[in-house]
């Protein structure tokens, strides 16, 4: 459908009915002469050419072909020297003589096209033009001029990804293969078009008829009597013509000779004004009442074939009415027959002439000269008949067996295809994911790394600021050193020395973050409920503070590490529950998502729970009044560890109320909950 901020009369906005104007002529036509009114009323006369092409086209696809001839006509004087335009109108004009042998100006009109084709802008019209040049040279026997249109517009479509236009030029390769008696290549190009656009009716017609010539008739009646059922007696085009004369065709070869007849009456297509089709559906009409032994019908129907076919371009088509009536008049009037056979055979004197109407021709006269009672003459054509029936035959097997392999290998490539289209979906689906987990493992050392660089900031920061007091301590008392008398200096030395070891602690405190951060961990089981005791037996705490411990798992880890992760929360939780009376320390364990979660709780001072991610920080402090005493860095060991476990920590308090540390662990397997070490 056009798009709706286009004018109407634009040529974007009426192109797409190129394809109505054929496929759904009937829907076509009032639309375009609607448009086409506006165009004249408009005065707007670029659209009113095109308009008047695409109605020509319309009709000429509802079987009128004089009105479209008047029409086409008029577009190409309309165009004037406009070589788009006149190209356009041209191209439907010779669609005249493709479809129903129209010859009047044939010629020049080729010519004309020929010179104008690299005009058309519009793919779609440039491919069917390209296509149209090599149907007017099909039709009058131009093989390799028609197969070089055809190339060319296949190329054409495919440069620009039309495959609708590629899929027809491709299948028009077929054609002109099945004509050259070429099945297994005819049958590829057929399969190869249908793979680029997809089913269409010409394509399973020219498939079912390659199978009707290699003698496959049931498969083939399959194909026609499917593509039959979607045929509307009502709004025949030029394809279900086609479709019904070759269907009505295999049925008379299959000795079907009444459901031949049927078919073509029940559709109404005898007086078709469509020539071309209606000369083959009188030479079906005429065979089948020949063998029914209607002769006079038969006789009638011949003539009217062979009549139709010397208006058009005489080609090959003409041989089997001229053939069919020769053998009619076997028994009447032999010399008649003798007559239309010669005609038959003459018109096949040509190397590259189908060798199948020639054998059948052979075969008649050898007839008609057996009933004229030349029978040296009869013997002669009846021996070029078996011989060349013989080489037929064997070139029928060989075309069987070709085609079979065509087929089995065509179906092998697209079987290929189909894997490899899968395989790189599915490789483009991994890539994506592992696209999209390094891109998550890029985020993560990302923030890895901002944290590394923070925390490395805090560090400096923090060291600074935590050596400078005592630094600042042992300038001030050294300062006093000097100007004091000798009995004071001992004070001042203390307080130097006691500056000294709190920033020799800090320092080693700070070796020993830094020592931990890079030894590698091992992992073993380890009995909490002995590391617990033996952390708490090492911190000391004294009477005031009471260790409760439940029991305790078995989890897998390294036992050093592990050891100094309880010992901090240990002297964590001492350390702010130790001013309260019945100060005292839990430790319990719980199983969750196969993940052991050891609790550490005290009766404390607890904090503020919007600091809490802050505890685990180096050098974090909390706001006044709930600052933990020491550089923070017994915390954030216990973080950095857990972490590196593969579990998590996280804590919970109020102030006032004491606080809970939660660390998950990796379970051992096999391991359960131990006895509690302590009540």
């Amino acid at each position: 459908m056009p798009d709706a901020d286009h004018h109407p009369l634009d040529l974007p906005a009426l192109l797409y009915l190129l394809d109505e104007a054929k496929e759904r002529p009937e829907a076509a036509l009032p639309t375009i002469t609607g448009l086409l009114a506006q165009a004249k009323a408009e005065g707007n006369r670029a659209a009113e050419q095109l308009l008047l092409t695409l109605l020509g086209a319309a009709n000429l696809h509802s079987l009128k072909p004089d009105l479209a001839r008047e029409q086409l006509d008029e577009a190409l004087r309309m165009a004037g020297s406009d070589p788009e335009q006149r190209a356009r109108a041209l191209n439907q004009k010779l669609n005249l003589f493709v479809v129903h042998g129209e010859t009047d100006t044939l010629e020049d009109d080729y010519r004309q096209l020929e010179r104008d084709v690299g005009a058309l802008t519009h793919v779609v019209e440039r491919v069917s033009a390209l296509n149209r040049l090599a149907g007017v040279d099909f039709y009058r026997d131009d093989i390799q001029g028609a197969l070089q249109w055809c190339e060319q517009a296949k190329a054409t479509a495919l440069a620009q990804n039309h495959l609708t236009g590629a899929g027809q030029a491709t299948s028009n390769i077929g054609v002109i293969h099945y004509h050259a008696g070429n099945y297994a290549a005819a049958l590829t190009y057929q399969k190869e078009a249908l793979a680029l656009a997809g089913p269409r009716i010409e394509v399973e017609m020219m498939i079912a008829l390659i199978l009707k010539a290699l003698g496959q008739t049931e498969r083939t009646l399959d194909i026609f009597h499917r593509l039959i059922e979607t045929i509307s007696p009502g709004s025949l085009d030029h394809t279900d013509l086609m479709n019904l004369a070759n269907y009505a065709d295999t049925l008379y070869r299959a000795g079907k000779h009444e459901e031949a007849i049927a078919v073509i009456e029940r559709f109404g297509v005898t007086d078709t004004p469509v020539e071309r089709s209606r000369a083959a559906l009188h030479d079906t009409l005429g065979h089948s009442h020949a063998a029914l032994g209607r002769p006079d019908e038969a006789r009638r129907f011949f003539m009217s074939s062979i009549a139709i076919y010397d208006r058009l371009v005489e080609g090959e088509e003409i041989i089997w009415p001229l053939l069919g009536l020769a053998e009619l008049e076997l028994d009447r009037d032999p010399e008649m027959a003798l007559a239309h056979a010669s005609r038959a055979l003459s018109l096949l004197e040509r190397p590259e002439s189908n060798r199948s109407y020639r054998s059948r021709a052979l075969h008649v006269l050898s007839k008609v000269h057996a009933a004229r009672g030349d029978y040296r003459e009869a013997y002669g054509f009846a021996e070029r008949h078996r011989a060349l029936q013989a080489e037929l035959d064997r070139e029928a097997e060989r075309q069987r067996l070709e085609v079979a392999l065509a087929e089995l290998e065509f179906d092998r490539a697209q079987a290929v295809a189909d894997i490899q289209r899968t395989a790189l979906g599915q490789a483009r689906g991994e890539v994506a994911a592992l696209h999209a987990q390094l891109e998550a493992r890029v985020q993560q050392r990302t923030q890895e790394l901002q944290a590394a660089n923070e925390e490395l900031s805090a560090f400096a920061w923090s060291l600074s600021h935590y050596l400078r007091t005592p630094m600042q301590l042992v300038m001030g008392h050294a300062d006093l050193l000097v100007t004091l008398p000798e009995e004071e200096r001992a004070a001042h030395a203390e307080g130097i020395m006691q500056s000294i070891g709190r920033m020799s602690e800090m320092l080693d405190g700070l070796l020993r973050y830094a020592e931990r951060h890079l030894k590698p961990l091992e992992s073993r089981p380890v009995p909490l409920a002995e590391l617990v005791q033996g952390a708490w037996t090492e911190l000391a705490p004294g009477a005031d503070v009471q260790l409760v411990t439940h029991a305790l798992p078995v989890v897998m880890g390294d036992a050093a590490a592990l050891r100094l992760v309880f010992r901090n929360l240990l002297a964590n939780a001492t350390q702010h529950s130790r001013r309260r009376e019945g100060a005292r320390v839990v430790v319990r364990a719980s199983l969750e998502g196969g993940m052991h979660v050891i609790e550490v709780q005290d009766n404390g001072v607890g904090f503020d729970p919007e600091a809490a991610q802050r505890l685990f920080r180096v050098f974090s402090q909390l706001p006044a009044g709930q600052s933990f005493e020491g550089l923070g860095l017994g915390l954030a060991d216990v973080w950095r560890v857990v972490i590196a476990h593969g579990g998590h920590v996280r804590t919970e308090g109020r102030p006032g109320e004491g606080a809970s540390f939660f660390v998950s662990l990796p379970a051992a397997p096999g391991q359960v909950l131990g006895a509690p070490a302590s009540a």
